[in-house]
């Protein structure tokens, strides 16, 4: 049963995903601390937390907190605080006295939390949203009875790590996905269809553009940072899951070789980070969802798995949830209308594609969503979860401006409307620029590649008929981007650079990255909307220069590829639309003829 309760709260934690712990001992551990009958919660009372926390960081407030009986742990004492500088950390949590760290005692509060998200995601412990504590399930409670003497994970405890892992709907999500065909995925293929796609809080690296940056990239150190650390939110979840079942026995991870043609150009490279679905994985997917005479394992579901980021966050778990709850009570399926005019009734005031695409999101976090003659069915049986209503629910701008282009789209992928939260996400920037080449590239048949770093430009696109390049600078800020003067000055460098390709100016020679027979070019800043003098800043850039340019809001932007991925405008007709017609003669000056790169 999903049952709604009314709070006063704004936010709530975010629980349901988890990107770092990895260690299942560490996790037995972390569960343990709720059986006041286990080692590790007697370890904790008689030796680790009075030798580990001191007086003054909380050590009586902690002793009381375990003493509890039945256990019930609020989360500050659980996770307890930052230092800074994190050198400086000292324990003052009880998760962080349950979990050796690497070079001390103890972890800090980050992956304190992460295991207790870990926990809860499992069905081990239970949330109380009244006073923000926890406490053990009969779950939990199973696992912590089932250990034996040894660090070893005994049979027993694999098996009920198993169960666990069945009834978390984003690992059953990557079991299915890999059981298809007998898949074999890198992270970033299970990342763009894990979760929600469209928002920043579910993103994932473009892989073909990752591809080709790694082809111009000489260094194998930077190589393997890059194939390591650069990844989106959504590709980070898949990682650490898919080595959670890697663990279990249910995936095995096996470099994978990815090829990429673009441009008339072919581009290799092998992802480490690339899995393969087992035998006994395909057996336990099938368990999961019923297949085969197996009966369904109820799906552990909770309110903060269904969005993680944003300011309206909140407003789009509730959407979601009572989507879910609608779901749950219908054995004859609801249609798009009735469910857009349920979600009315609740103050929830939605149109039909946003209702699509969450519907679509349910699946892609690992629930069984079927459609029937218009009809949506939820398939699979949900373990009773609360929705909890907080003060108010209010949609944010952004979400707002989604909703409205979202509308509009008749051809481009929806995973695209990320691009506006990322266009406000000075964090993401990376993510950014290489989704806006992706766009181009992938979307609308324009050759590029992603370059970024230092003195590049971000990426460089060129018409498929190589009839004009594009230098592409791409600028995520949260309030709108006004072009300082330091950074036309340094679009202005690049374009000149471009037009006379001396090596000895700048050797890196980003520009080998177009094609040498593009005979004129034009340079775009990309932003979420544009503030101040931008518009005077590029005049001056273009008298200054002769060669055309323009500033693009991403909203405008993705109409633009829409229109171009319909065939409804050519790219000869997007050349003519976002740069001033009257500097078409003066941009095109042509360039040395470069080598191929």
């Amino acid at each position: 049963m999903i049952s709604v309760i009314a709070t006063q709260a704004a936010r709530f934690r975010t629980f349901g995903w988890v990107q770092d712990p990895s260690n299942l001992r560490s996790l037995c551990d972390v569960v343990a601390v709720f059986d006041e009958d286990s080692e590790k919660h007697r370890e904790l009372v008689l030796s680790s937390i009075p030798r580990l926390v001191s007086e003054e960081d909380g050590r009586s407030r902690l002793m009381e907190a375990l003493s509890t009986r039945p256990v019930r742990i609020r989360y500050p004492d659980l996770v307890g605080t930052a230092f800074t500088p994190r050198s400086a950390s000292r324990c003052n949590g009880i998760l962080q006295a349950a979990v050796r760290g690497q070079g001390r005692d103890f972890i800090g509060d980050w992956p304190a939390d992460n295991f207790l998200r870990w926990a809860h995601a499992f069905g081990f412990v239970r949330y109380h949203y009244e006073d923000d504590s926890f406490e053990i399930t009969p779950a939990g409670l199973e696992l912590t009875k089932a250990r034996q003497d040894g660090g070893a994970l005994c049979e027993r405890e694999r098996e009920l790590l198993t169960e666990a892992a069945l009834a978390y709907p984003p690992a059953v999500r990557i079991l299915d996905l890999l059981a298809r065909d007998g898949a074999h995925l890198t992270k970033f293929e299970i990342g763009q269809k894990l979760g929600f796609v469209g928002e920043n809080g579910f993103t994932s690296l473009p892989q073909p553009v990752l591809i080709r940056s790694l082809a111009g990239t000489e260094s194998p150190k930077e190589k393997n940072k890059m194939k390591t650390d650069w990844d989106g939110s959504s590709d980070k979840y898949a990682r650490m899951i898919a080595s959670w079942l890697t663990k279990l026995g249910l995936v095995e991870q096996v470099p994978k070789q990815v090829t990429v043609t673009a441009g008339g150009r072919t581009y290799t490279e092998t992802i480490g980070q690339a899995y393969l679905i087992t035998a006994r994985g395909i057996t336990m997917r099938n368990r999961a969802l019923g297949k085969s005479r197996h009966r369904c394992i109820a799906k552990n579901v909770c309110f903060e798995m269904l969005a993680t980021k944003g300011a309206d966050r909140e407003y789009l778990r509730a959407r979601r949830a009572f989507l879910l709850k609608f779901l749950s009570e219908s054995h004859s399926g609801l249609t798009i209308r009735e469910l857009v005019e349920k979600l009315a009734e609740k103050g929830l005031s939605e149109n039909a594609e946003t209702v699509r695409d969450d519907l679509a999101g349910l699946c892609g976090i690992g629930l069984a969503v079927s459609e029937k003659n218009g009809r949506y069915l939820l398939t699979d049986k949900i373990a009773d979860f609360v929705i909890p209503l907080p003060a108010s629910l209010q949609k944010s701008s952004l979400s707002g401006m989604k909703d409205q282009i979202r509308a509009r789209l008749t051809a481009l992928p929806h995973e695209y409307l990320s691009l506006i939260d990322l266009a406000y996400d000075s964090e993401q920037n990376r993510l950014f620029e290489m989704k806006i080449i992706e766009l181009f590239t992938e979307e609308c048949g324009f050759s590029g590649r992603h370059l970024g770093g230092s003195n590049k430009p971000d990426g460089v696109i060129s018409a498929a008929d190589l009839s004009y390049g594009i230098i592409v600078d791409t600028k995520a800020y949260s309030k709108g981007y006004g072009l300082p003067l330091s950074q036309a000055d340094e679009m202005e460098r690049y374009v000149r650079e471009n037009l006379t390709r001396d090596s000895r100016i700048n050797p890196n020679e980003w520009w080998l990255a177009f094609d040498g027979a593009v005979p004129r070019f034009a340079f775009l800043f990309v932003s979420g909307h544009f503030t101040g003098t931008y518009g005077q800043r590029i005049e001056r850039i273009i008298r200054s220069t002769g060669v055309p340019g323009a500033a693009l809001a991403i909203s405008k932007l993705l109409l633009y590829a829409d229109a171009l991925k319909s065939g409804r405008i050519s790219q000869q007709d997007f050349y003519r639309l976002v740069f001033p017609p009257q500097r078409e003669s003066e941009g095109l000056r042509r360039c040395p003829k470069p080598r191929k790169l």
